[in-house]
């Protein structure tokens, strides 16, 4: 999704058709300082756009992954959380989200007596520790699900879609 040239702010408001004279007003900020907003990187720091910003961006551009991967890009606390999360081609964030259930399903009996007790001891540690990255995986590969499915849908419907992301 990321053109090198393009921040994910600009990528966003040009899918959805929309010019910084147009869309800023949407968003209550001038065209100058959408620019600005458009032009930040983590690597420059400045002007990064605030967090109600990014949701209006998100509401108005019809993108509710902009924030997540605002979070991602624009945050050394996103990119620690969410390193694995990608826009990819339905099929493929399909396949690979079917493949991470496919690991965690057969962890789960041994993590269920793991867990009974509420606790989990020294002898457990590597099997909760190996169910635990094999559930951030299947987390991730379903956000990476999510966001791909999302981007196929048609713009006006992804516009009027209720999204927990984007209140």
């Amino acid at each position: 999704m990321k053109d090198s040239r393009k921040s994910i702010y600009r990528i966003c408001r040009d899918r959805a058709g929309l010019t910084q004279e147009e869309a800023a007003p949407k968003l209550g900020v001038s065209v100058r300082a959408l620019g600005s907003y458009e032009a930040y990187t983590l690597e420059v720091g400045k002007n990064m756009p605030p967090e109600d910003i990014v949701l209006s961006m998100a509401n108005v551009y019809g993108t509710p992954w902009l924030p997540l991967l605002h979070l991602k890009e624009n945050t050394l606390i996103g990119q620690a959380i969410f390193p694995d999360v990608e826009l990819t081609d339905l099929p493929l964030a399909f396949l690979k989200f079917q493949a991470e259930i496919g690991d965690i399903q057969p962890l789960e009996p041994e993590m269920r007596k793991v867990i009974l007790d509420n606790t989990i001891d020294e002898h457990e540690l590597e099997t909760s520790e190996i169910f635990i990255k094999e559930l951030m995986e299947g987390i991730m590969s379903g956000w990476s699900l999510i966001f791909s499915a999302i981007e196929k849908r048609p713009l006006m419907e992804q516009r009027s879609q209720l999204f927990t992301l984007v209140r």
